[in-house]
């Protein structure tokens, strides 16, 4: 089953912890796995925060990233297709709450691309 959390928020925290962002959090232990193919590009990341691009159109762009890399690179499409026999697993990254953050968009991709895989709370 997947989850998103938070990294300040280890109490919503289920399973496997999957580190989707591209920082690390400043004062914070590692206690989680990275993802890199799941990191949104640097480029975009940065026109979201300027505000040259809206939460929906960075949603659009990364999940077309996420096709790409899906389509490019066995070993992370090999880890999608086996999300639905994983163990329960959380996506990690810096928004607490209902904010809006691409790991809820990176949930939702990889509830689209793994059959079986069903959704926890995505916070």
């Amino acid at each position: 089953m997947l989850y998103t959390a938070s990294f300040y928020d280890p109490e919503d925290w289920v399973g496997r912890r999957y580190r989707v962002s591209r920082a690390h959090p400043r004062g914070k232990q590692t206690d989680w796995e990275l993802a890199p193919s799941l990191y949104p590009d640097r480029l975009l990341l940065d026109a979201y925060r300027e505000g040259s691009v809206d939460f929906n159109i960075m949603s659009i762009e990364y999940r077309l990233a996420l096709d790409l890399s899906y389509k490019k690179y066995g070993e992370f499409r090999d880890w999608v297709d086996g999300l639905a026999e994983a163990e329960d697993f959380t996506l990690l990254c810096f928004e607490r709450g209902e904010k809006l953050c691409h790991r809820r968009v990176a949930a939702q991709w990889l509830l689209e691309r793994a059959p079986g895989l069903e959704s926890g709370h995505l916070r």
